[in-house]
């Protein structure tokens, strides 16, 4: 992880939009998946 946002550091403007889009996307990702956990959709 720490290699990711050392080498997103050092690349093009366009890389490192591209990297903040993919840790943006996890996030969305990760609060998606602990809303319907606790919501309890997992569940059929």
């Amino acid at each position: 992880m720490q290699e990711l946002i050392i080498s997103a550091m050092h690349s093009t403007p366009q890389g490192f939009v591209g990297v903040g889009c993919i840790f943006i996307y996890f996030a969305v990702m990760i609060a998606a998946i602990i809303y319907r956990v606790k919501r309890g959709e997992h569940v059929h």
